[in-house]
């Protein structure tokens, strides 16, 4: 089960670009990876996408470092590594085909690109 799904622009993780649910809703050890991993990334100290377990869940991440862009998805344990990171890559994908500007989007009309990407994992159940 999809946890959260962010849109960091740069290392700004305390304003996403797109929030799901919002950051303060999240486990406080999630938030708190997220942070770190978003920092690890800008700092070159961590891949540009990625998979790790934090607590009860995984937390996957893809980062487009030329457009500086970092997609965060957190989900239950239960979900395997590689549909977590092909769900990013869909979303990554469909948020930059559809998005007129990357770095500064009518944050209104990201939830209507995300919403369309079917995550793998609820495929495999159809």
């Amino acid at each position: 089960m999809l946890l959260g799904l962010y849109i960091i622009v740069d290392d700004d993780t305390n304003d996403p670009v797109y929030a799901d649910p919002p950051r303060s809703e999240l486990d406080d050890a999630l938030s708190e990876r997220i942070n770190g991993l978003v920092q690890d990334i800008a700092d070159g100290e961590i891949e540009a996408k990625g998979t790790q377990k934090v607590g009860e869940a995984l937390l996957s991440w893809r980062s487009l470092t030329k457009t500086g862009i970092t997609f965060v998805a957190a989900v239950t344990d239960d979900i395997r590594a590689q549909y977590v990171e092909l769900y990013l890559q869909k979303v990554a994908k469909r948020y930059m085909d559809e998005v007129d500007d990357p770095r500064s989007p009518d944050r209104g009309g990201v939830s209507e690109v995300v919403v369309d990407v079917i995550p793998p994992w609820e495929e495999a159940d159809d």
